[in-house]
């Protein structure tokens, strides 16, 4: 079992740390952004992130509450989990040393819609508000495409084949050091496409709420992250997960180990 299923479904499992010094075999992350880490783990890398980890990315640390908002815009973040979190634990599903609290599913439309039809009412996020900054499960029963979901979707679909420009990476980098240049770009993209795809919406909120959720990329899960632009990401909690994956794979027992379709 990888983290890539033969579906094109890639999966990430996250446990947070009781104590920042667990694992201490286990390489640290460090690097521009949870999204990154979340890559790497993608690609079968078993991996701590810790409050020290994230070099670039302003929004991560924040709501992952690894660190505490410094300023307004910090701030500003929401929903976000209590500060402090010592860390977190990503990686495969194969192996994964301990229970996981919520899995990363990242894949087409129609794999995620599958997934999603094994649910119940009560087990996805409803505290949207139809927002498309923070999901798109709004989009995904909408009967037609929304203009900003057509500007998402044209967003990403320029950004991806810059993300594979080292030029544009040090760009970028170099850009969203700067806690005024990401504070101005976030009141943009709250408004305009989807923000925080992979660290508030596929990971704090469902640590939040216990329910599930589903995104559009957000510029640095394209960027960063080095996600395909015509997918979602979503989060599952540890027990909703098994019990869809159980029921989609007719089985008797829900599944030990995460292993979609």
């Amino acid at each position: 079992m990888n983290a890539r299923s033969g579906n094109d479904v890639i999966l990430v499992v996250v446990a947070r740390l009781g104590e920042a010094e667990s694992y201490p075999d286990v390489p640290l992350y460090e690097g521009v952004s949870f999204c990154d880490a979340v890559r790497r783990a993608g690609e079968g890398e078993l991996l701590r992130v810790l409050p020290s980890s994230v070099w670039v990315c302003r929004w991560s640390p924040v709501v992952l509450g690894l660190k505490p908002p410094q300023d307004r815009f910090e701030g500003s973040l929401a929903p976000r989990l209590a500060h402090p979190v010592s860390g977190y634990l990503l990686g495969p599903p194969e192996g994964f040393p301990i229970t996981p609290d919520v899995v990363i599913v990242r894949g087409g439309v129609e794999a995620i819609r599958r997934m999603l039809a094994a649910t119940v009412p009560e087990d996805i996020w409803d505290g949207h508000a139809r927002r498309l900054d923070r999901s798109a499960l709004a989009a995904l029963t909408a009967e037609e495409s929304s203009l900003r979901r057509r500007t998402i979707d044209a967003v990403n679909r320029v950004l991806a084949p810059l993300s594979r420009w080292e030029r544009w990476q040090s760009f970028t980098r170099y850009l969203f050091r700067s806690g005024w240049v990401t504070a101005r770009f976030d009141a943009l993209i709250s408004r305009t496409l989807a923000d925080m795809s992979i660290c508030r919406n596929s990971t704090a909120i469902p640590l939040l709420t216990g329910r599930v959720n589903v995104s559009f990329f957000c510029t640095g899960g394209i960027t960063w992250g080095g996600n395909r632009p015509d997918h979602l990401t979503s989060g599952w909690p540890w027990p909703i997960y098994r019990r869809v994956i159980q029921q989609l794979e007719g089985d008797d027992e829900p599944a030990d180990e995460p292993c979609p379709f």
